[in-house]
This record gives structure tokens, C-alpha cells and sequence, in this order.
């Protein structure tokens, strides 16, 4: 069977959790630098000599801490692609990065490293996403736009077809970026 291992053991990487779950896989372990706010047994301090053979995914919504954390780990990376999500062919997935459910990621688009391609997010045609970004529920991103690295984009905002964002922008949800 199939296994993972997680770095989070909140919000984020529960739903990670639940995501590797349905697609008939487990978790070994969730790392957590904070006490457990919970009884699961799964959730302890990063060990990088923990089953060395097992990929690890960041269950951490933060960009920055998202970017610190990929640096520290010695753990290879596994990319995780929700069964409900459609991602092109042609489409490319960085390593570390998500596609959770009812995500649409179209033809041509690239999608960098350790990124979040939250639950309903359309990505169009030849559109970049930056390593380190997080586009949040509903939001949608047009054809050939540009997502500069880190940059949060909020729910249900909508990034116009070839709308620059920049490095480390955060975008409002609700918002409309021509």
C-alpha cells in the first residue's frame, strides 16, 4: 500500500490526510513543531531518519513557513492530486505542490513547487503559478496571468487573463485583477 508522510498537523494538513485516505493510501506520520492539539497518535516532532523511503508533503497553508520548512527537510517530495480534480496533460506540477478537489488546472499551465491549487480553483490555459503561492477556494486564475512566488491569491478573487501578480502579493477574496 502506498504511504506518506505529512509536515502539519493542522487545518491544511488534515485535509491532506483526508486526501491521501481516499485515494487508498496512508499516513505514517505527521510532523508537528507544536504540541499536539489533539490525541492522534500519528502526530510527533520531524524526524529526518524516519522512514527515509517515504515521500513527504508540507500540510502548511503559511507561504513563507511553507518555504522555510521544504528547506530543512531531507525527505523527498510527493505531489498530490485530488481524483476529482482535472489537470490537463499538458500541465505541469511542481514537486511538493497540491490539486485538492474540483480544481481545474487547463492546458499549458505550470504550477511551481510546494504550491496550493485549493478546492475549487480554475487555473486556464498557459497560466503560472509561482513555487511557494496559494490560490484559495473558488478563485480563478485567466489564460496566460502570471502568479508571482508566494503570492496568496483570496477566495473567489478573480486574476484576469494575463494579469501580472507579483512575488509575495496578497490578493483580497472577492477581488477582480485586470
Amino acid at each position: 500500500m502506498k504511504s506518506f508522510l505529512i509536515y502539519g498537523a493542522g487545518g491544511h494538513a488534515n485535509v491532506l490526510a483526508d486526501l491521501i485516505s481516499l485515494s487508498g493510501a496512508i499516513v505514517l506520520a505527521m510532523f508537528s513543531d507544536q504540541p499536539p492539539a489533539s490525541d492522534n497518535p500519528l502526530i510527533q516532532p520531524y524526524q529526518s531518519s524516519l522512514y527515509r523511503e517515504v515521500p513527504l508533503i508540507l500540510g502548511i497553508g503559511n507561504n513563507e513557513a511553507r518555504q522555510q520548512l521544504s528547506a530543512t527537510v531531507s525527505h523527498t517530495f510527493a505531489v498530490l492530486l485530488h481524483p476529482a480534480a482535472y489537470i490537463a496533460a499538458s500541465a505541469v506540477i511542481g514537486e511538493g505542490s497540491v490539486v485538492l478537489a474540483k480544481a481545474v488546472v487547463q492546458v499549458n499551465s505550470i504550477i511551481g513547487k510546494h504550491t496550493i491549487i485549493n478546492s475549487g480553483v480554475v487555473i486556464d490555459h498557459d497560466a503560472v503559478i509561482g513555487d511557494y503561492a496559494h490560490i484559495a477556494g473558488n478563485a480563478y486564475v485567466g489564460g496566460g496571468a502570471i502568479i508571482g512566488k508566494g503570492a496568496l491569491i483570496g477566495q473567489g478573487a478573480i486574476i484576469m487573463r494575463n494579469a501580472v501578480i507579483k512575488q509575495g502579493e496578497i490578493v483580497p477574496p472577492l477581488t477582480v485583477v485586470s
